[in-house]
């Protein structure tokens, strides 16, 4: 009987610490079951609709040019429209079903909803009613740095722009190949690394005014960043993030980075129960919360700080990798010890030939040629590690139920190491005011 209420004080004690925990595994346990059946559509199939809305984000491709209108996806296959992102439009279209929308085994209806689409379209008449300033200034620099990039780097631009940008879809696919089967892919998906590496520069350039001046400016650069870089969930993360560590600091209190990983998953699920069947989302917090918990474990151990982040980041995303890309990088630690201290460099000198060349264009090229090389060296590092025969494993897809016993086994084993922790605070303090009543 006492060791059931000692084992209970303890459990208490673990939750106490994390409550926010708590309330993410119930807004979770709610948006699972409210979205585990079929989806149902905001609008039937083959319906005319009318929708009025900014213009959010352009992605021309091979056939068609596709636009976001708000909540809305709009696809325009007659290239008439030539909108661009800050118009605010008025549109028609036939209406397709969400939930008509699998292919094999991908859900792409339910992979819209869960990045906030709600009605899928094919646009049949459009046109202008108005202008949203932000959006338009927002799509301005996006363009101004594609464009830009594009002269600069020439065949290489692909590639700084998807890492810059998050273009993935300009990339070719045996380059998204290549990055994936060396475990790198987070190099070209705009997220905390780049987040991180954005605050650095913003910060340091600021670092001589106020520094509460200079986190204002920070954070209102990472807003437009957010914008700019397609507002995924993982960026959103890293933003929201930030802004949490900075108010933390002006109100002088320590952070809890899985408190703050737990509120913000919270949030954005409530906003879209659909997002927690997001791949990008579910691997940036997964990464984020294992390198903030395993991190300290593990490099306390090895003491070689970059493989102790790719190993620690593995041990929460590894099932979620195998299970939606059927395959898992062996050598990925040494890809990202390898390839990942160049990227930091690459985003700087970037960011520096595209602020030259409006004003020293000469410049600005011999800046973008050093520039060439390095990415040229991050290409071979990988083109290298990618040629070892064993450094990719192809799998047959798991069972869902190998996810679930892992992420069981995981909970299970954080929770008894939280209370061991606190179980030896406890004997330590009590240890300590023994010591002292004796004397």
């Amino acid at each position: 009987m006492e060791k059931s209420r000692s084992l209970f004080e303890r459990l208490k004690v673990f939750f106490v610490r994390r409550p926010s925990v708590i309330l993410f595994f119930f807004i979770f346990a709610i948006s699972v079951l409210s979205t585990k059946g079929e989806l149902v559509d905001s609008v039937d199939a083959n319906q005319t609709i009318y929708i009025r809305g900014t213009v959010v984000s352009e992605v021309k491709k091979e056939r068609y040019t596709q636009y976001r209108i708000g909540e809305c996806l709009v696809n325009d296959y007659s290239e008439k429209a030539d909108l661009e992102v800050g118009d605010i439009v008025e549109a028609i279209g036939k209406s397709k079903a969400l939930s008509d929308m699998k292919f094999d085994d991908f859900n792409y209806g339910r992979y819209l909803k869960s990045t906030g689409i709600e009605v899928y379209c094919v646009m049949s008449e459009c046109k202008k009613v108005g202008i949203s300033k932000a959006y338009k200034m927002i799509g301005a620099i996006r363009e101004y740095i594609k464009d830009t990039n594009a002269y600069l780097y020439k065949e290489k631009s692909d590639f700084i722009n998807s890492m810059l940008l998050g273009e993935k879809d300009l990339m070719s696919d045996e380059d998204k190949r290549m990055f994936s089967r060396t475990g790198v892919s987070h190099i070209i998906a705009v997220s905390g690394l780049h987040v991180g590496i954005l605050c650095t520069l913003v910060g340091f350039i600021g670092r001589r005014i106020n520094i509460a001046f200079n986190m204002v400016i920070v954070n209102i650069v990472l807003f437009i960043y957010f914008y700019i870089a397609g507002g995924s969930p993982s960026i959103g993360r890293a933003v929201v993030s930030s802004v949490f560590a900075d108010i933390c600091f002006v109100v002088d209190r320590k952070r809890d980075g899985i408190s703050t990983l737990a509120i913000i998953a919270s949030v954005m699920i409530f906003l879209n129960p659909f997002v927690i069947y997001n791949t990008g989302f579910q691997l940036s917090f997964l990464a984020t919360f294992s390198i903030v918990y395993f991190y300290p474990i593990i490099n306390k151990r090895i003491k070689f700080s970059a493989a102790s982040v790719t190993i620690a980041a593995n041990i929460m995303t590894l099932p979620i990798i195998v299970y939606s890309f059927d395959g898992i990088s062996i050598l990925s630690v040494i890809s990202n010890v390898l390839a990942v201290p160049f990227v930091a460099f690459v985003v700087y000198i970037d960011v520096a030939s595209i602020f030259l060349f409006e004003i020293f264009p000469f410049i600005a090229s011999i800046v973008a040629g050093l520039n060439s090389v390095i990415i040229t060296i991050i290409y071979f590092i990988l083109e290298k590690v990618d040629e070892i025969w064993f450094s990719y494993i192809q799998f047959t897809q798991l069972d869902f139920s190998f996810l679930v016993i892992y992420y069981i086994i995981i909970i299970l084993g954080i929770i008894y190491y939280e209370i061991k922790v606190v179980e030896e605070q406890r004997n330590g303090l009590q240890g300590y005011y023994r010591r002292n009543e004796t004397e």
